[in-house]
């Protein structure tokens, strides 16, 4: 029987077990281009996902958001992203990634060449360009928005544009594939398709993830081809047919890491209803929460 003395122990024990402790990691929001983390709909989608998931999350900016998310070099972005969750305390121990469209290229940015930051335990990509585009949609009828489509429309790997306009750092012209190895200046490096400086660290990396989940949306006419947002693309030379990411040179000869996390099971390939990143809300918590719940 038990004395006395000890029974206030012991309630406090019963007590301390029956609250419910989230052993989750807390996660962050990656925003795509002409977005910011003070639009109305992001911090929806960002709470939204806290809600469901019970889990802490925050939307990382980059500078000052729509603008830089237009102009500023990708890799550049990448850095700041870097930099900023280095000094994060509540990421110290882990965190996951949710990335929305371009946002999906800074994070692996983050996760390949960030170096001393806090590990990145499951990346989840809603319409990620992760194996490029062929086309960069127009940027609208904002002010700025001249200056972008000039640029659009202007030679795309030449210097001047791959050092101020975002997307042309991973404009992928089947066409044009040697132009693009030897200009394009992000997305070669970030995919490891370079053979003189493929870096065995970005693989490493990469293919550390628990849980890489590709979600892909049947309506996406933003990302040409869809079929980027699980790593597959047209072949070399052609516009008019695309090959799956398993019969592509980077899944095959594994640059990143890729077919390491897929033959782990590691990798989930999703398709859902929908235009580009609008994601219904029975398919966020089917689809995105149970991987931000640990």
């Amino acid at each position: 029987m038990d004395s006395p003395s000890s029974m206030p122990f012991f309630s406090f024990i019963l007590v301390f077990a029956a609250i419910p402790v989230s052993l989750s990691l807390p996660f962050v929001v990656l925003h795509g281009i002409g977005n910011q983390c003070s639009s109305q709909g992001l911090k929806n989608f960002t709470e939204s996902l806290s809600n469901y998931s019970g889990v802490e999350g925050y939307c990382v900016e980059v500078g000052n958001g729509v603008l830089d998310s237009w102009f500023m070099p990708l890799e550049k972005q990448a850095g700041i992203v870097c930099e900023k969750v280095k000094k994060m305390e509540e990421l110290k121990k882990g965190y996951s990634i949710v990335g929305l469209s371009q946002g999906n290229l800074i994070g692996r940015g983050v996760v390949e060449f960030c170096d001393g930051a806090p590990p990145v335990k499951n990346f989840i990509s809603l319409a990620g360009p992760h194996a490029g585009i062929a086309s960069v949609p127009l940027c609208g009828s904002a002010i700025f928005c001249r200056f972008a489509d000039e640029l659009i429309k202007s030679e795309i790997y030449s210097d001047y544009v791959q050092d101020h306009l975002a997307p042309s750092g991973f404009l992928k012209l089947p066409n044009a594939i040697p132009k693009y190895l030897a200009k394009c200046k992000f997305l070669p490096k970030l995919n490891n398709e370079l053979p003189q400086a493929r870096n065995s660290t970005y693989k490493q990396r990469f293919s550390s993830l628990q849980n890489l989940v590709l979600i892909m949306f049947e309506h996406d006419t933003v990302l040409v081809p869809r079929e980027t947002s699980w790593f597959g693309y047209y072949k070399d030379g052609a516009f008019n047919s695309t090959i799956p990411p398993q019969e592509t040179k980077l899944y095959i000869e594994d640059w990143i890491g890729l077919k390491t996390l897929d033959k782990a099971g590691r990798v989930k390939y999703i398709s859902v209803a929908g235009e580009h990143v609008k994601i219904s809300n029975s398919d966020m918590r089917k689809y995105v929460v149970p991987y931000l719940q640990g």
